[in-house]
Order: C-alpha cells, then structure tokens, then sequence
C-alpha cells in the first residue's frame, strides 16, 4: 500500500480512529521506501568524500541514461550521456527554468510517464504562478526519510512530540481553539492565521500542557511566539524544548537569535522545494547547509554560466535523482548562495552553501485580529486554482484581501466558490477572501510578478528568502 493512499486513508478517519495510529511503528507506516532512505543515511553520514563522489556519479550517470533515452527533450543527448562521465555530460545538458517547464511540460515527460504509478501536484506558487508537477507514488515516503534524516541530527524520532505551525487545514475547531490533535505524527497541530497578542497566551497555555519535545513550522509563525514570551518575560527553559525545526521560509538571524533565547533551544533549518531537485540541511555544529549526496546534484553557477569557486556566490542549479515521473535537470532554483568547502566538523562530506538568497520574502497578510499570515502560510496547493493563469494578494484593510486572479475560458462560478472554500478551510474567519477576475496583472518594471500589493500600515516585512 503506497504512501499517498495511506494518508489520503488515514486523513479520512474520525479522530477517535486516527488516535491509535500514535502506537504503530513509524517505518512500518511509511514502507520500504522511507526504510532505504534512512539506511542510506547511516553508510553515508560515515562515508569518506571519494565515497560520496563515487555515490553521486552513479546516481548521476542513472538518471542522465533514463532521460536521454526517455524525454523528449534529452533524446539527442543519447550518444554524448554514453560516452562521457556523468559530470562531463552534465554540461552538455541545456539548464531548465520553471516556465520553459510550465510551457513544454510534454516535452519533459518520460515516454513510460503512463506505466510509472505517480500523482500530480502543484508548487506554492511564490511567484503568483503555481507549476503543475507528477510526482512518484514513494516521493512522500521518500521525503519524509530525508526530513527524519535531518531532524535526527538534533536528536528527532518518529516519537518525539512536536507542536507544529504550518499551513494545514484547520476543520471544524471549537470556538477559541486554534489546534488540533495529529497522533501519526506525534504533533499537535497550532494554527498559524489565529496568532495574536489577544491568543498567544491561550497558545502557550497548550504548549505547556502538551509539553512537546520540538517546535516545527514557520520562522514567521515561531517568532510570534518568541517575541511574546521574551515581552512577557515567560520561563519556557523548563519545558526543555531540544530543537527549532524550521523551513518553508527563509529565517533571518533576529529570528534565530529570538527563538534561541525565548525557548533556550536551537534553531534548525534546512532548504528544499517542491519540485525535488536540492535537500539540504544544517548540522550539529554549524548553521550551514550540507546537500543530501543521493537526493539530487548539486550546482552553483555564477553569473556567465561557470561554476562558482569555494567562497563565490552562485545560483543554486539542481538535478534531482529520485522522480522518474518528472525528472528535473539542471533546474534552476532562482535562489543564490555561497559555495563552502565540503569538509565539516560534524564529519560529513557532502557539498555544502551558505547564505541563501532567494525567492521567498516575509510579507504578511492581516487578519481580522491581528495575525499576521505569511506567504507561505496563504499557500494553496491543489487543483482550486487550476483555471487560474496568474494571480496576486491584494490587501488594504486588516481581515479582508482580494484575490486578483487572471483566468483561461470555463472560469465560473464554481471556481470562486472553490477557491473561497481552499482559503475558509485553512484561515476560517480570520480573513475573508474575496475573488476579483481581472484582465491583465501588470508585471514590474524587471518582468516580475508582484505577489503582494499591501496597503494595510505594517503588512509587508522584506527579507531575504530561500
């Protein structure tokens, strides 16, 4: 039974019988796929930087024969992928942005995309575009391996309780209750679009009374909290929280800092995207990030195309090696960073940056009391904006934004009810939504779409972004 249509099961259940899912053993749950991941993991964490190398070119000589006898647009490469290194070849392979893919996606499809058991999903759509992707049936189970991987450097299990703030359906809560229960995770889930100066007390209450062994979720969400425990002056050392698990967004260093002193923990980080192409997370002594060798190869190209030396700044270009369904090459990221050396005190030898630069930033939605809702948090991924061409939040008033949405023929009526109802089930009544169909979104003067258009005084914080 494959890991998606366990969840799908699973997330169908009444809460009475989600609750003994807690007992089952977590690797049995997940399947094999998740099993190799992490066993991979143990040989690699210890391997010297010959092995690792030797590691990725055979992964990297595998999916470069796939595609060039698979996809369309890597067929005339056949020849060259046989004769070369894989390193070699690589170059010869054109770099791949998101709407050369959005606009040719048949052409990067693999002639047996049919007989590969996969699903489709969409990117968050930072850039107001969502990216239909095809994903294998394993890639949850798969990625989820890869996550206990990083969190275990900080001491994570499946076991370990986590109060977590992201961006999941909150259904049906009762009146001032901004969490809910999630027992095969182990978590309990807290709401991110309910967090104001009026509720984070009744937030912590629950914190305290759960009493969870890590924090996971948005910078954005966690330095809520943060702040107001450091205002208040709240003594969270006795709940001896051991890690920070943070992503989704970039998280600044006043974030860390105010994390780290309000919970007495460590702030963990790690940098992904949905497309899998780059994992990558920091280690048990440094804030830099180590790219996981069997997850994809890693790039970093500077400016004129050349690889960026120890020390340069570069855009992260990734080629994954884990999705057959849609396998990415040489896919650019859009992000920037700093290329380090491989070599780590923590021992690894993975290819490892810094200083990411790049496409998320941390402006914030008002809710109707106050909560700030971050970009990440609005995300909707699925198929409610399927008619939808482009789109851009639109706020000038706390509790109400207008979704300005540029649509295909067929858009009706239907669509607006089922894009209110994706929103109304993440946020309930802290935002209303209102859908307005417009003929054109202007882009800026660089060809960029503007995301946010915030005229509500202190909606929109800048800061760089992963």
């Amino acid at each position: 039974m494959k890991y998606a249509f366990k969840r799908r099961l699973y997330e169908a259940l009444p809460p009475f019988l989600r609750a003994p899912t807690r007992w089952l053993p977590f690797d049995w749950l997940a399947g094999a796929s998740y099993r190799a991941v992490l066993s991979r993991g143990r040989s690699l964490d210890r391997a010297l930087r010959e092995e690792v190398v030797s590691c990725q070119d055979g992964r990297l000589e595998n999916v470069l024969t796939y595609v060039s006898e698979q996809v369309p647009a890597y067929r005339n490469l056949k020849t060259l992928v046989g004769h070369l290194a894989p390193r070699e070849a690589l170059k010869a392979f054109p770099l791949l942005d998101k709407e050369a893919l959005q606009t040719h996606m048949q052409n990067y499809l693999p002639r047996d995309f049919d007989r590969i058991p996969h699903y489709e999903c969409t990117t968050g759509g930072t850039s107001g575009n969502q990216l239909r992707l095809h994903l294998d049936n394993d890639s949850q189970a798969v990625e989820m391996g890869f996550m206990h991987r990083q969190w275990a450097r900080v001491g994570y299990t499946p076991r370990s309780r986590k109060a977590t703030f992201r961006g999941v359906e909150f259904r049906d809560l009762p009146d001032r209750v901004y969490w809910q229960e999630n027992p095969i995770y182990n978590e309990m889930q807290f709401s991110p679009y309910h967090m104001n100066e009026q509720t984070l007390g009744s937030y912590l209450n629950k914190m305290s009374e759960y009493r969870p062994q890590f924090l996971h979720g948005y910078p954005s969400a966690i330095s809520l909290l943060a702040d107001y425990i450091l205002r208040h002056e709240v003594d969270w050392k006795a709940l001896n929280i051991k890690a920070a698990l943070l992503g989704s967004e970039a998280v600044t260093s006043e974030q860390r800092a105010m994390i780290e002193k309000a919970f007495h923990t460590r702030v963990f980080s790690w940098y992904g995207h949905s497309e899998r192409v780059i994992l990558a997370g920091e280690c048990e002594y440094t804030t830099d990030y180590h790219t996981f060798p069997d997850y994809g190869y890693l790039e970093i190209l500077k400016e004129n195309g050349e690889p960026a030396e120890e020390g340069e700044m570069g855009e992260i270009v990734g080629t994954g090696f884990l999705n057959r369904s849609l396998p990415l090459i040489r896919y650019r990221t859009g992000d920037m960073a700093r290329r380090l050396r491989s070599e780590c005190k923590c021992g690894r030898w993975f290819d490892r940056f810094t200083d990411v630069e790049g496409r998320w930033k941390q402006e914030y939605v008002i809710g109707k009391n106050g909560s700030r809702m971050s970009m990440a948090a609005l995300n909707i991924h699925g198929a409610a904006l399927d008619r939808v061409v482009r789109y851009q939040y639109f706020q000038n008033r706390p509790g109400v934004m207008e979704l300005r949405v540029m649509v295909v023929p067929g858009f009706g009526e239907s669509d607006v009810v089922a894009i209110s109802t994706a929103f109304a089930d993440k946020m309930g009544d802290e935002l209303m939504v209102e859908v307005k169909v417009v003929e054109d979104i202007p882009l800026t003067g660089r060809g960029k779409l503007r995301r946010l258009v915030q005229e509500t005084p202190a909606g929109s914080r800048e800061t760089t972004g992963r």
